[in-house]
């Protein structure tokens, strides 16, 4: 063997030595199995024109505003209040410093809550105060006007306050609850409010205080917030608890009482029967609009006349539920039910002359959704804000907002505000006439 061969005999043999010593180190390319893998299509994207918008305005991120009567809207900038023209999105005056993000409009009036707990009125014409308590009264986000009370809560206290003055009309405290709870309705001098009481089980506690003087007239455990008070009576469901006896007809029960003593003076009792094909869907959802009482089954829509209640009584009017139905929701608006499926964030409805579902498809998760007139504006959380005739479901415009979430839209007249919540900002856009 000659100096060269013996030369490249060497080198083969070295190259087969590194390739043999470093095999641990060079990587092995294959597909690895996935332990779970699933895919779907979100449907087509939408196709509608796009919405330009009338003006823009900044505000604070997380902002709740209002619209008032005479064509500004309330928000608030720099911890201020701010109130724009409706028609072209400038400043008419701001007030105050450190402001909670959240207002209620009452007959020209604006009340609301400062960082460090005072209550505020202001006249929205003259963008001047009407009056301010001391700092520390209050922890809400926001007050709850009725009437000519301001009602606040502090841990789990209620504070009311003369609307016109401010002065505290009285404090009342639920020793058993962790929080204010929630403020439902006034009635003939009494006020109901609904709370969650802890303990070995979580329930619900209905209680009256009477309106002029903060007294509790009543307290009824396991009742729920009522659906209505007529004629000087309460009309609560019954909460059961995994310790009570049910019935095995599907039920609800609603407790009658009297408004001034809570005393039980009768009950309603609303059945129906198992299905062995029972629908998709939410049973036991309630809704009542003047005397129409609607009511979900396991596949059924049932509707009772409230004002002429019969033990086992039949509805006046029935329809097949809709697949995937959710819960009650709203009013009964163009002819069609409403309904909030939370599933998938959206709002549905069925047309009450023929029972027809109704859906308005999203190309992205829904965020917002809000029904004016013929028109529903669905913010979802691509940034995209979609406007649909409400007849139809047709697409009727879009527009790029950037937000992934958003504040109830506004209207007011002809002009929509969109509230983007997370990018601070307003956004006005005219309401086509066919959604008007």
């Amino acid at each position: 063997m000659n100096a060269t061969q013996l030369f490249r005999a060497g080198a083969v043999s070295a190259i087969a030595a590194a390739m043999l010593c470093g095999a641990g180190s060079v990587p092995v390319t294959h597909a690895d199995a996935p332990a779970v893998s699933y895919g779907s299509s979100f449907g087509e994207k939408i196709k509608a024109p796009l919405q330009k918008s009338l003006w823009t305005a900044a505000v604070d991120p997380g902002s709740n505003g209002t619209v008032t009567d005479d064509g500004r809207i309330l928000s608030f900038s720099g911890k201020k209040l701010v109130a724009l023209n409706l028609a072209t999105g400038k400043t008419s005056f701001t007030y105050g410093s450190g402001l909670k993000p959240s207002i209620q409009y009452v007959n020209g009036s604006a009340y609301g809550i400062t960082e460090n707990g005072s209550v505020y009125a202001l006249n929205v014409k003259t963008g001047k105060a009407i009056w301010q308590t001391a700092a520390g009264l209050s922890d809400s986000n926001s007050p709850v006007v009725i009437g000519n009370t301001v009602y606040v809560t502090k841990k789990n206290a209620i504070i009311a306050l003369e609307a016109a003055t401010g002065k505290q009309r009285w404090k009342a405290a639920e020793d058993q609850a962790d929080y204010g709870g929630n403020i439902c309705m006034e009635s003939d001098g009494v006020l109901l409010v609904s709370y969650t009481i802890s303990g070995a089980y979580s329930y619900s506690q209905l209680n009256a205080f009477d309106t002029s003087t903060g007294k509790i007239l009543w307290k009824a455990g396991k009742r729920e917030a009522p659906i209505a008070v007529r004629d000087g009576l309460v009309y609560s469901k019954v909460e059961y608890s995994m310790f009570d006896e049910v019935s095995d007809i599907p039920s609800l029960t609603y407790s009658v009482l009297n408004a001034k003593t809570g005393k039980e003076v009768g009950t309603r009792v609303y059945s129906w029967a198992h299905s062995s094909t029972p629908t998709q869907g939410v049973s036991g959802s309630t809704l009542l609009i003047n005397n129409d009482f609607y009511l979900t089954t396991e596949n059924a829509i049932q509707k009772y006349d409230f004002s002429h209640y019969e033990k086992d009584g039949k509805p006046v009017q029935k329809w097949a539920k809709p697949y995937n139905s959710g819960w009650l929701t709203g009013s009964v608006h163009a002819g069609r039910l409403f309904f909030i499926d939370y599933s998938a964030n959206r709002i549905t409805g069925m047309k009450l002359a023929d029972g027809q579902e109704v859906s308005w498809g999203a190309d992205n998760p829904p965020v917002q959704t809000d029904i004016y007139g013929n028109g529903v504006y669905i913010g979802q959380s691509d940034g995209v804000f979609h406007g649909y005739n409400l007849q139809t479901t047709a697409p009727a415009f879009t527009v790029n907002t950037g937000a992934r979430n958003y504040g109830p839209t506004l209207r007011s007249g002809n002009t929509l505000i969109i509230q983007a919540k997370d990018t601070g900002k307003l956004i006005a856009v005219a309401v086509p006439k066919a959604l008007q």
